[in-house]
């Protein structure tokens, strides 16, 4: 997939996405309730481990701003989409000192040891490279939470609907994960299911107990 595509895509349809996290019940009538399942699964990783800091990669809008920085959480998210950068830094505005918002792609990702934790929600669907990702968020955070679409009709839909501007969606299986997790020089340490949705996976450092 051409950069260019992605982050023309998400720019177009940034509104679209962003409201989607408007309405929960809504978001769930519409089908998108795993949108909502995988940020739950997110939010209460990082509770799970205590963090005070979170790198939030391809932050979109900023829906895993409230549920984290609300808690006292420090965020800093970055995203290539113009529109969905302003929306985030919106957001932002909303946590001041808390939330900082950058507007680049996740090549450009070079933290070492910077965060407790690294997430991308919604990222690894449209990455051709996932380990060099995963690898790069590792380097970043001892930990990483990420989702990941499963095969399906579903999925499948996508592929048609996204594909048409030049978007690639990629399916995972959850027998993938060891193996990705392995080029990127991490490890799998836990995964909660979205239902026909796909997964949300928290990865590790082998170093990591």
């Amino acid at each position: 997939m051409a950069e260019a595509d992605f982050e023309t895509y998400f720019h177009e349809r940034a509104s679209r996405f962003s409201s989607f996290y408007k309405s929960e019940k809504v978001a769930r009538l519409l089908g998108r309730g795993p949108m909502y399942d995988r940020l739950e699964a997110a939010v209460y990783t990082a509770q799970a481990l205590g963090v005070t800091s979170v790198l939030d990669v391809g932050c979109g809008s900023g829906p895993l701003f409230a549920p984290l920085a609300g808690q006292g959480i420090r965020v800093t998210g970055f995203d290539p989409a113009d529109n969905m950068v302003a929306m985030a830094k919106r957001e932002a505005a909303k946590f001041p000192g808390l939330v900082d918002v950058r507007q680049h792609g996740w090549e450009d990702l070079e933290d070492v040891d910077s965060y407790d934790l690294a997430m991308a929600l919604g990222v690894f669907d449209y990455v051709d490279d996932a380990a060099g990702l995963l690898s790069r968020m590792g380097r970043a955070a001892n930990h990483v939470v990420a989702s990941f679409p499963a095969p399906g009709i579903r999925l499948e839909l996508r592929k048609i609907r996204y594909g048409a501007r030049g978007v690639v969606v990629h399916p995972y299986r959850a027998t993938d994960f060891a193996g990705l997790a392995a080029r990127a020089g991490m490890k799998e340490a836990g995964r909660y299911p979205l239902g026909q949705a796909g997964f949300v996976v928290h990865f590790t450092r082998p170093s990591v107990d």
